[in-house]
């Protein structure tokens, strides 16, 4: 017999991986992962309407409806979404990114909308 395959046939203790790259996910900012999963020019239609929208704040709501968050999603809006409401920026990104992409196509499309009616 090989050595390969007597190695093969003799149980290895299973090491973990551990990945250091990239910090948990409750720790990375909701910028950080829309700047990956976004063009560079998507992001930054979404960084102007973002920035408007809440400044990135996923804290912040609007006083006169239930607008809330850094897309400002509406409760009704998250529903319609099939989502639940979150306190988290990174829950609240893709979540705005859901409506973005049903709604407009694009954060681009997002943006001109939003341009031309003052919201999207």
């Amino acid at each position: 017999m090989s050595v390969l395959l007597i190695q093969a046939m003799i149980p290895q203790s299973a090491v973990p991986i551990v990945y250091t790259e990239r910090p948990p996910l409750m720790q990375v900012s909701a910028k950080e992962v829309a700047k990956e999963l976004l063009t560079k020019n998507e992001y930054s239609c979404f960084t102007k309407l973002v920035g408007l929208e809440s400044a990135w704040n996923p804290k912040a709501e609007n006083p006169i409806s239930t607008a809330s968050g850094i897309g400002q999603m509406l409760d009704s809006t998250y529903s319609s979404l099939g989502m639940k409401k979150s306190n988290t920026g990174v829950a609240q990104l893709v979540a705005t990114l859901s409506y973005i992409s049903r709604r407009h196509v694009t954060a681009c499309g997002a943006w001109k909308h939003f341009q031309s009616k003052g919201w999207y």
